[in-house]
């Protein structure tokens, strides 16, 4: 309930722009189709990884692969958000979250919120050329494995150490090669291939150090 002299009405305080741009349903796909969103305006979060849950407040692995609209400037802040206005650069045609979402009332959301989401299956046709690639990289760099690896690698299991230098290196490998030999934008690169291996380590305190001997993992707490 309402108390008296609270307003209802959107604050246009960014809050919820800065904690992430929305997760995409089916409904948004119009959004694409008539490039409103490019696929570099997009990551995929992959079955397993880590992250956010903005509607339990907790970080948990991912139980299906999610499409959201990516963050700007190595932050979750959504790259359509300006800050110094406060303003929102497709408001008139934002995805269907961000359409229901309400700070006094979180129930929309929460209701939609894990359901009728969208994958790349259903953005890339049947026989497109980087769907085999995409499978292959999703084998051999899968997050809860790397999950698993990293643990293993903190307790000095040096095969874990060893083959999750193996997968970053592939990692990125596969990304240079893919914009180099491919001619994808880099930009598109967190929607075909997810978030780099680097970037899933940091968020488990594994930083990827390249020095004159080669790659160190550095363990934070270590």
């Amino acid at each position: 309930m309402t108390n008296p002299g609270e307003t209802t009405s959107c604050k246009m305080c960014g809050t919820c722009c800065i904690k992430g741009g929305p997760t995409l349903h089916h409904e948004d796909m119009a959004l694409i189709r008539e490039a409103v969103l490019d696929l570099t305006d997009l990551v995929t979060l992959r079955r397993g990884e880590i992250a956010h849950d903005p509607v339990q407040e907790v970080l948990a692995p991912l139980p299906e692969e999610i499409i959201k609209v990516r963050g700007k400037d190595s932050t979750w802040t959504c790259i359509f958000y300006e800050t110094e206005g406060h303003t929102c650069t497709m408001y008139d045609q934002r995805p269907a979250e961000c359409r229901v979402l309400d700070c006094h009332d979180p129930a929309p959301l929460t209701a939609m919120y894990d359901q009728d989401r969208i994958s790349r299956a259903d953005l890339l046709p049947e026989g497109h050329p980087l769907l085999e690639l995409i499978a292959d990289h999703d084998a051999k760099c899968d997050p809860h494995g790397l999950t698993q690896l990293a643990k293993a690698a903190r307790n000095d299991d040096v095969d874990a150490y060893r083959e999750l230098v193996e997968k970053i290196t592939y990692d990125q490998e596969i990304r240079r090669l893919a914009v180099e030999k491919g001619g994808l934008p880099e930009e598109s690169l967190d929607f075909f291939l997810g978030r780099s291996i680097e970037a899933l380590l940091a968020n488990m305190g594994v930083r990827v150090r390249q020095g004159a001997q080669g790659m160190k993992l550095v363990f934070r707490g270590k």
